[in-house]
């Protein structure tokens, strides 16, 4: 499918037609295997990359190991994060991974950055995607704030869920503590909790919920 179909299928009915047209102008249609970091840390953003098939992870790094899972991207979507970055000329200080195999556009920095004063209709869709991240990471950090473990892993796995559209989710114990920033054995721990009551079915490298 070439870009400026892939553009009309996703976007169509959120942005002008100048604006669909730019994105096919500048934009270069690329394709990531899972596990392909496409936006690193401490590292000059130099392009803003729109979802438009897959699952993309955004994380919190410290360069040291250390990190937190934030949300994901899927298709339609591209991170107000790097957005923000972008336009005060900063390096990222967030990691976006490819979960699942993904496409997205690769549209230059300065190309996006000049969308504010253009387009109304990318005012809108930066204000409303920059609202509805901004309250997930302000609801993630009243979850771990006042919120125990169990509830913590079962909203991770619901939303694992929602994103994929499917009751089982494909991960590794080792990989669930990292993103809620925990011990792998306190993840096991509840999981078997969890099964035990019946809310969970623990399979190899894998959860499905009932």
């Amino acid at each position: 499918m070439k870009i400026n179909e892939i553009v009309a299928q996703n976007f169509s009915t959120i942005f002008e037609d100048n604006l669909r047209q730019e994105i096919c102008n500048y934009g270069i249609l690329k394709k990531a295997e899972p596990d392909k970091i496409i936006l690193e840390i401490r590292r000059e953003i130099e392009f803003i990359p729109f979802i438009t098939s897959g699952v993309v992870k955004v994380m919190r790094r410290d360069g040291k190991g250390n990190g937190i899972f934030l949300h994901y991207l899927t298709s339609q979507q591209t991170s107000s994060i790097a957005i923000t970055y972008a336009l005060e000329n900063k390096n990222s200080e967030i990691r976006l991974k490819a979960e699942s195999t993904i496409t997205y556009i690769a549209v230059p920095v300065k190309t996006v950055n000049s969308w504010f004063v253009k387009y109304n209709s990318w005012r809108l869709y930066f204000m409303k995607l920059n609202y509805r991240q901004t309250s997930f990471l302000i609801e993630k950090i009243n979850d771990i704030a006042f919120e125990n473990l169990e509830f913590r892993l079962l909203k991770y796995l619901e939303n694992a869920s929602l994103v994929y559209n499917s009751n089982t989710i494909n991960r590794k114990h080792f990989d669930i503590a990292r993103d809620l920033k925990v011990s792998r054995e306190a993840i096991s721990r509840v999981l078997k909790k969890l099964e035990k009551e019946e809310v969970i079915i623990l399979g190899r490298n894998k959860i499905t919920l009932n």
